[in-house]
Parts: C-alpha cells; sequence; structure tokens
C-alpha cells in the first residue's frame, strides 16, 4: 500500500500510521472497504461531554427547584394547617442549599475539559485552512489527535556540541629537561 498524502511504500498492510508524513492508514483502509463512503457518525459525538462546572451548575439548578416547590408546598399546607409550619424550615434548607451548590459550581469547580476542546478545535481549523485539493482533504478528513508528528529536517547531530580535537595536543614537557634548565643557571 502506498501512503495517499506523500507516496511512500508501506512495509505491511497492518500499518497504522505513514512511516513518513504520521497519515493515519487505518482509517484509510476502512474508507477503501466501505467503497469510498465515510462511516456514518454517531450525533453524540458531535457534543462534547459536560465539563465538572456544567455538571455542578445544573446539579445546583436541580437542587433549587426542588426546594423551591418543597417550598411552595410547605408553605401551602401551613396556609391550610398551621402544624405544618416545621416543613418551612427543612423547605429553605433545601432551597439555601441549591443556591450554594450553583455558587459552587460555578465558581470553584474546573472547566479545564471546555478550554481543551477550543484549542482541539482551533488546531484543527487551522489544520484545516494549510490543507487544499482533493488529496489533502481526504487526508483532513482521515487525520486525528493521534498522528504521528512531522518528520525532522534538522537531523539531531545538528545539536549537540562538536567534540574538541584532542589528537593535536602537545606531549607535556619532562622532568629531566626542567630540572636541567634549573641547574644552568
Amino acid at each position: 500500500m502506498f501512503c495517499p498524502s506523500c507516496g511512500q511504500q508501506q512495509a505491511s498492510e497492518e500499518v497504522r500510521f505513514c512511516s513518513r508524513c504520521g497519515l493515519r492508514l487505518d482509517a484509510l483502509a476502512e474508507f477503501i472497504e466501505s467503497g469510498g463512503q465515510f462511516a456514518a457518525r454517531d450525533a453524540s459525538e458531535d457534543f462534547p461531554a459536560l465539563t465538572p462546572r456544567q455538571r455542578g451548575t445544573r446539579r445546583g439548578i436541580l437542587i433549587l427547584v426542588a426546594g423551591l416547590i418543597f417550598s411552595i408546598v410547605a408553605f401551602t399546607l401551613t396556609v391550610l394547617k398551621p402544624e405544618f409550619t416545621v416543613l418551612l424550615i427543612p423547605a429553605s434548607f433545601v432551597f439555601i442549599l441549591g443556591v450554594l451548590r450553583i455558587l459552587y459550581g460555578m465558581l470553584l469547580e474546573d472547566d479545564a475539559a471546555r478550554k481543551k476542546a477550543e484549542k482541539r478545535a482551533a488546531r484543527d481549523a487551522r489544520r484545516g485552512t494549510r490543507r487544499a485539493g482533493n488529496r489533502d482533504k481526504l487526508a483532513g478528513a482521515l487525520a486525528s489527535d493521534r498522528e504521528l508528528p512531522p518528520q525532522r529536517s534538522v537531523p539531531a547531530q545538528a545539536f549537540t556540541k562538536a567534540a574538541p580535537a584532542t589528537g593535536e595536543m602537545s606531549p607535556p614537557p619532562s622532568v629531566t629537561e626542567n630540572t636541567t634548565r634549573l641547574l644552568e643557571d
């Protein structure tokens, strides 16, 4: 099999990535096997998972609504019979707990998953603008975040220090020459 992006011949059919450019070849094999049709994507893939901040805020809203309904029921029962006044205390407690849960979710929970998704979308958009033509369009559709890095144009040996030339060092002077000079003086 040859890579459609760079033309590199692959060593075997089971290779997942091109050894030269890093294109995902397993997705390309699926594309060819399906007769040139992309596999149907699930609609749930388009929506990212909720972040902890979003989940916490939603839980707080649910608790708040439950507390509000409980408060309305407790207030109605209190109007009908004064003995139900005791129910206003837990109803107000549930309502306040919902407000506190919303504040905790909005202020203190992590929203890193959303930031990562935004960076990933921006990176994918940049990759899409660089490519043009049918061949590159196919490569862009089959590429994913699991691509190999691009081939290096500068070899690693260029970044290492050159070893000093040690073959040209002069031999150390002998002890007898130094002693002879001292005696001549």
